[in-house]
């Protein structure tokens, strides 16, 4: 973002009070979530309506909202424990950025006869980098992991070096990888708030989506039609409102594991248990507190939230702001909100037409729980000034 040096906070206070008109849900419009943060924080916002769950029989809790990422509902969120066979949603995540999803790859003799949870991979038969997706997070195939690690990195020591990338990319700093399925190993670790945005990240796909939202799926077989019926291990699905996902996971020393999303009135939440003694029925709980005391709310339609900045050098002398789209935003229910702006002191031209110069900060409970970015409404040439009225500064 071109500015001066000085850069001075513009608090313009925009109080909504949370009225029947702002608090239709999108469904009943017709309208869908259109307004993501361009960057999102490594950690998830952990704002004054985020509760503690004592009575939640799972040692670490998080829940967030899918959208902003904030965290909703907590327990032990930033302990560091073993994640299991939910290790499974970086390796199809970095799989589904990096692989050729319709390749066929010929499964090769390191990738039979894993321990724990299989497809029963034969060596030598021919399945798509997407079969071996569905493999993985419906049957949780713990030979399908070694495969696609294969395939995709050249081998499982690369492939867990782009997992291990993607998490410092994302700015985690106590999620570690040292295999691609989720085998116990005391240097695998992650905590239950950055499993919920690692979680969130692959729900920006609409592959991952589709596929961990999938009951049943049948993959071939050593190239025959008679091939797997793969079973999603997710109880949730079918059995629960609004359930789209995500992934389940054991281990003896890291217990039982459960990440879950469902949606509602365009309200999409992520849940995570680790070590949990009753991971279905507790995902219930909180997926339930979260749509009983959260929704989305849409906060400014599109041009709502406006500014304008001097524009030093151009052809006019201020530039206008704004939002470019309708802004929606998970609220508790029943609380108020307002707006600041923090904007640059001025811009040099040329600016161009949806470029980004500043933000709009939604705050409830005077915690930060959204940003939106503004932007340039007009392109803006540089001002054309003759030899003299440059030789003068006129």
């Amino acid at each position: 973002m071109r500015k001066t040096v000085r850069t001075k906070i513009i608090s313009v206070v925009l109080t909504f009070i949370l009225t029947m008109l702002w608090i239709i849900p999108r469904q009943q419009e017709g309208e869908q979530p259109v307004f993501k943060p361009d960057v999102i924080s490594a950690s998830a916002t952990r704002n004054d309506y985020c509760l503690n769950l004592p009575q939640i029989g799972a040692e670490s809790v998080a829940v967030i909202d899918a959208e902003s990422r904030s965290l909703l509902f907590a327990k032990g969120e930033g302990i560091i424990r073993g994640m299991a066979s939910t290790t499974k949603i970086m390796t199809a995540l970095v799989a589904i950025e990096n692989g050729n999803l319709h390749r066929e790859f010929v499964i090769p003799k390191e990738a039979v006869g894993i321990e724990g949870s299989s497809v029963y991979l034969a060596e030598g038969e021919k399945l798509t980098l997407l079969e071996l997706l569905y493999c993985l997070l419906l049957e949780s195939g713990n030979d399908a992991a070694i495969a696609i690690a294969i395939c995709v990195g050249g081998g499982v020591e690369e492939f867990v070096n782009m997992m291990n990338s993607r998490a410092k990319e994302m700015g985690l700093k106590h999620t570690r990888f040292t295999n691609p399925h989720g085998l116990s190993d005391y240097e695998h670790h992650t905590t239950a708030e950055e499993l919920a945005l690692i979680t969130a990240e692959a729900m920006e796909y609409p592959l991952f989506n589709e596929i961990v939202s999938t009951k049943s799926f049948k993959v071939r077989r050593n190239g025959t039609a008679n091939g797997r019926i793969l079973t999603n291990h997710n109880k949730l699905l079918g059995n629960y409102e609004g359930a789209c996902g995500v992934k389940t996971g054991y281990t003896q020393r890291d217990g039982k594991c459960l990440v879950s999303s469902a949606e509602r009135d365009g309200l999409k939440v992520i849940a995570v248990t680790l070590k949990d003694n009753s991971p279905t029925a507790n995902h219930k709980i909180l997926l339930d507190l979260a749509f009983e005391r959260f929704s989305m709310v849409r906060i400014a339609k599109a041009g709502d939230i406006k500014s304008t900045l001097p524009l030093t050098g151009g052809e006019q002398e201020f530039v206008n702001l704004c939002n470019p789209k309708d802004v929606w935003v998970c609220l508790p229910k029943g609380e108020d909100f307002k707006i600041e702006l923090n904007l640059p002191e001025s811009a040099d031209a040329p600016v161009c037409e949806g470029e980004i110069f500043g933000e709009a900060r939604v705050l409830c409970k005077g915690k930060e729980v959204y940003i939106i970015n503004l932007e340039i409404t007009e392109t803006v040439k540089i001002k054309e000034t003759s030899f003299w009225e440059r030789l003068f500064g006129k």
